[in-house]
């Protein structure tokens, strides 16, 4: 296991649902599906992320424990936009309904996946995203989304909602 995936490791946050920090190596991976039963990853990093061959080392052991990844690449510290919180949550929401284990992770674990992860659980479960961002933190106190990327989130939900208003008859 990766000292990186040791000291900020992961939460599972809801049933079917965990955030955490970047699996660097076939031994983060294999504690993924072991120790969480994780099936989906939702990965917000970019490839300048990692270290030489950690990618590869990572994807081959995705497929060796038949997990299936998805990447929506998001710049560290940069507001998630209600466009990439949209593409994130129907990603993600429909491996939940289907009864996979989804793990949501950026580098650390703490912002980016938390704002995401919100999204996602505000969607799955029906309550506002500082509701989900609350039960999140409850498991995960580190989850501490950046201010900017709070209010994206938030944009994102009304942007939903008065949608979701106007299609109503």
């Amino acid at each position: 296991m990766s000292h990186w995936f040791e000291t900020y490791g992961f939460r599972p946050v809801s049933h079917g649902l965990v955030t955490g920090a970047y699996p660097l190596d076939a031994g983060d991976v294999e504690r993924l599906a072991a120790e969480a039963g994780v099936t989906c990853v939702l990965n917000l990093c970019h490839d300048e992320e990692y270290g030489d061959g950690e990618r590869m080392e990572v994807e081959a052991a995705y497929a060796e424990h038949g997990v299936h990844e998805h990447r929506l690449q998001v710049a560290d510290y940069s507001e998630v936009m209600p466009g990439l919180l949209e593409q994130g949550a129907s990603i993600a929401v429909p491996w939940l309904q289907s009864g996979e284990t989804v793990y949501i992770h950026c580098r650390a674990g703490w912002q980016r996946s938390a704002t995401v992860a919100a999204g996602v659980l505000a969607l799955h479960v029906g309550v506002e995203p500082d509701e989900a961002l609350g039960r999140i933190q409850r498991r995960k106190p580190s989850a501490q989304p950046l201010h900017h990327q709070l209010e994206g989130l938030r944009r994102w939900w009304r942007g939903r909602q008065a949608g979701a208003a106007g299609r109503r008859p």
